[in-house]
């Protein structure tokens, strides 16, 4: 296991370029390129803001800023895990040309989300301040929590990346699978609004948590429950050992199976 991730130290620069092409790739063709990783966040923002303001009426103040504090979290998660399905399947042809390291490919994935989360809140900040929410001393925690939330990010894609190739219904089931994830995960909603009998299923989701995380510093301005989400965090660091492991056996028969 400590032999692969040195191999990926050694190839850090393939990795380094492996995520600046997926961050310039991402909205190649489009008029306003780059713009994106900014206009994406704004206009989810303002779309939000429309709907939970004017239309739907939610029981909670500042809704869209209640759900925004969450929402690019969540969407970091999410579109790393469905692009992450299928790397390996899609980098075939590269795969079988040269050597490297084939974690690259989904640690590479998640690291592009790390960056459009990051420029994400150059969008998120500022409105939170707007109204009110301005940043203070819990603010040290947010790269506690994010860190933990690449931690299991990068062990669930290697599992799903790895297993796709061998699976490949995998990858449509995971479109299911997360959309399940996002209603379990306390995005929409505070977790005091579930019924008491049915919290457990949110108590058992270490996303869950993690909303709750970053709902604390963005939205409520105080500090996150240090003691489960530590917990999480030796959970997910475990999890990594295990998908690594996992992931290192199976990509010896990658290039048969793609």
């Amino acid at each position: 296991m400590i032999k692969d991730w040195i191999d990926v130290f050694k190839y850090r620069e393939f990795l380094k370029n492996s995520v600046s092409k997926d961050l310039r790739t991402r909205y190649r063709g489009s008029v306003f390129g780059f713009l994106w990783t900014f206009l994406n966040p704004l206009l989810m923002l303002v779309v939000y803001s429309i709907l939970f303001s004017i239309v739907i009426k939610m029981q909670v103040d500042n809704y869209p800023l209640f759900l925004f504090s969450t929402l690019l979290s969540w969407n970091f998660f999410a579109t790393s895990i469905l692009s992450g399905s299928s790397i390996i399947v899609g980098s075939g042809n590269l795969i079988k040309k040269i050597y490297f390291p084939h974690e690259i490919l989904p640690i590479s994935i998640v690291m592009g989300g790390v960056v459009n989360y990051v420029y994400g809140l150059a969008i998120l900040i500022p409105a939170l301040c707007i109204y009110g929410y301005y940043p203070n001393i819990n603010y040290v925690f947010l790269p506690v929590i994010l860190i933990i939330q690449v931690i299991l990010t990068l062990a669930v894609t290697f599992l799903v990346s790895s297993l796709t190739v061998f699976f490949r219904d995998l990858e449509h089931m995971l479109v299911i699978i997360v959309n399940a994830l996002f209603y379990l995960s306390g995005v929409l909603f505070p977790l005091t609004t579930v019924p008491e009998e049915a919290r457990w299923m949110f108590y058992y989701n270490p996303l869950a948590t993690l909303m709750a995380s970053y709902r604390d510093v963005f939205y409520y301005n105080k500090m996150p429950d240090m003691y489960t989400l530590l917990t999480i965090g030796l959970f997910s660091f475990l999890l990594l050992i295990i998908a690594q492991r996992i992931f290192a056996k199976l990509k010896l028969r990658f290039i048969e199976e793609i």
